[in-house]
């Protein structure tokens, strides 16, 4: 029977489907992506982006739940701590842009360092129970007026300038969509590719021998703990990332994206595209945001509706819409070389 993120909804290394196709998907995909400000107005550009933005999170729990075997309630901890690490660059150090999406990704790495070395060292519904207990006490700290003075006035911020993104002697300016949207591609489709490498390589693979069966393991000799912690903050620099990217999309930030109820958002995006791949979460955000805001015309609880939604993509494609796209293009190629003569 095949249980949610247990089944390889992800393609070979190195190719989009598998198979001939190799590059052919992300080429194309990279060229639609390049085109599409031109057939699509301004504030579409903007979600689409916002879109881009939030499959990037989700591909972040993908990393430590499809890859990992770790269910993570703390992603949204990152994430804001992504926010939090770009506001501190910018209005603090004064950094630009580039300087505070770095910044960003540092400040999720570094709280990511103690909450891993914690969570990772124990399994299954107690990982689950210490990341959701982390968001809590996080959230609550924050709250906190008597602890306010640790997150200051970088936590929930408007931003009273906009953005600009230096290139040389030239400087991009985030007044006109189209550079907010390229910025964005461009940002997300970076980290994209560090994680592609990551997952194909060999500490990739060890993860998912992890994953599989981590008491084998560990007899044929490796560092169960220590490789578990590694993927941990990695994906949490990921998330850090894609907060930074909001931070300058929405160009606001709030305490709210600290709360675990975010991580489950997160969650529940991947679970629908795929967390047997890095390109499922991007998928399943595309369907939660599309569906949600078409849903939202028509019922007022559209939430209801959409939890059906995802009670039937998890009853009859436990490996998510892309996990079902590339097993129907593999079976079609298959079925196409059986009927060459």
């Amino acid at each position: 029977m095949t249980a949610i993120g247990v089944a390889p909804a992800g393609p070979a290394p190195g190719s989009f489907f598998g198979g001939g196709a190799t590059g052919w998907g992300f080429g194309g995909l990279a060229i639609a992506l390049v085109l599409l400000p031109l057939a699509i107005p301004d504030y579409q550009q903007v979600f689409v982006a916002e879109i881009l933005v939030w499959g990037l999170f989700a591909m972040s729990f993908a990393m430590v739940f499809g890859f990992g075997g770790m269910l993570s309630f703390s992603q949204a901890v990152f994430f804001g701590m992504g926010c939090y690490g770009f506001n501190l660059g910018t209005l603090f150090f004064g950094f630009n842009t580039w300087g505070a999406v770095a910044s960003a990704v540092v400040a999720a790495a570094l709280f990511a360092v103690p909450v891993g070395y914690i969570a990772t060292r124990v399994r299954h519904h107690h990982f689950l129970i210490v990341t959701v207990i982390i968001s809590v006490l996080v959230t609550a700290v924050l709250e906190s007026g008597h602890w306010r003075w640790i997150a200051g006035p970088y936590v929930t911020v408007s931003l009273t300038f906009v953005p600009e993104v230096p290139l040389g002697i030239a400087k991009l300016s985030f007044i006109h969509e189209w550079v907010a949207y390229y910025f964005t591609v461009v940002m997300v489709a970076a980290a994209f590719f560090v994680a592609w490498r990551i997952v194909h390589s060999p500490f990739g693979r060890a993860m998912l021998a992890i994953k599989d069966n981590e008491m084998r393991a560990q007899m044929i000799g490796l560092n169960v703990n220590k490789l578990r912690w590694m993927l941990f903050v990695i994906a949490a620099g990921i998330a850090g990332h894609a907060g930074a990217l909001y931070a300058l999309l929405a160009r606001y930030t709030n305490l709210e994206f600290f709360h675990w109820v975010y991580s489950g958002k997160a969650i529940v995006m991947a679970i629908i595209g795929g967390v047997g791949s890095l390109v499922g979460p991007f998928v399943g955000t595309a369907f939660y945001m599309l569906s949600t805001e078409y849903l939202s015309h028509y019922f007022q609880q559209f939430i209801i509706v959409f939890g059906f939604i995802l009670l039937l993509v998890i009853r009859y494609a436990p490996d998510g819409i892309w996990g079902v796209v590339v097993r129907s293009v593999r079976e079609w190629g298959r079925d196409g070389q059986a009927a060459k003569p």
